[in-house]
């Protein structure tokens, strides 16, 4: 039976409301209820009378913006996620919206399947599974080995100084269960925070795995990437997915966590 959940679209175009609104069609996993507001403050008198799984806003509207939206989210339904949808998709925008923590962000023009991929993975998380997630993370990497990019993907210097990249244990548990992986090929450059592969689950939904540094491929992981049960059972370690010179870590270092 499909899960029902609830959608609050905030955007100060009309046309881009109900084209989302035509975009979250019921399937056979979900029955999506949307409502919709021109403002964050149309948007907030909402959320004061009705509980939202997931809440797709703009970055650019008048009176609040989306990044002070997001800050009143958090106090009035923190369990609430976000998708940010945008027209300046720089990694500096990209980042706050993260930080004051947003799900995931879009960046304008994206297509029908981008947006209702996005916001499904929101409803999949949406449904109390982040407990699971904590439980998962294990403790065989040592404080310092390595850096995570929000909780989902992390860059672990290697002695020759350059940086394994892979999945964290906590979003793995998130996702049910993988089954394949795309990954950036040898020689290919990726960005922070942007797609440098993704992951397909047992219900055929693709989750990107964004950047944590930017930077060169050197190699990938091609046991870990045909044995995804090598990933599951060894994220942190043998589950490395590619091998990165980094580009720019000095001046990215400061945006990942440890």
């Amino acid at each position: 039976m499909p899960e029902n959940v609830s959608v609050l679209v905030v955007d100060d175009e009309e046309v881009v409301l109900e084209s989302v609104r035509k975009v979250l069609r019921d399937d056979d996993e979900h029955q999506f209820s949307v409502d919709t507001a021109l403002s964050a403050s149309d948007g907030l008198n909402l959320m004061g009378q009705n509980k939202y799984d997931i809440v797709v806003t703009d970055l650019m509207m008048p009176g609040i913006d989306g990044l002070q939206f997001i800050d009143r989210i958090r106090e009035l339904a923190p369990e609430t996620k976000v998708v940010m949808i945008t027209g300046y998709a720089t990694m500096r925008t990209a980042l706050q919206a993260l930080r004051k923590g947003a799900f995931d962000y879009i960046a304008k023009p994206f297509t029908k399947d981008e947006l209702r991929g996005v916001v499904k993975n929101a409803a999949c998380q949406a449904r109390g599974r982040e407990g699971a997630a904590q439980a998962a993370v294990s403790g065989e990497a040592t404080s310092g080995d390595y850096r995570t990019f929000f909780n989902q993907t992390y860059a672990r210097i290697q002695p020759d100084g350059t940086m394994h990249f892979g999945v964290e244990p906590a979003f793995l548990a998130t996702i049910g269960e993988p089954i394949s992986i795309e990954i950036a090929k040898a020689g290919e450059t990726v960005s922070q925070g942007f797609p440098f592969g993704a992951i397909t689950n047992s219900k055929m939904r693709v989750f990107n795995l964004r950047a944590p540094l930017s930077g060169r491929v050197l190699g990938v992981n091609q046991e870990a990437i045909d044995n995804m049960k090598l990933v599951e059972q060894d994220a942190r370690g043998a589950g490395w997915l590619v091998r990165v010179a980094a580009t720019n870590l000095e001046g990215e270092i400061e945006n990942l966590g440890s």
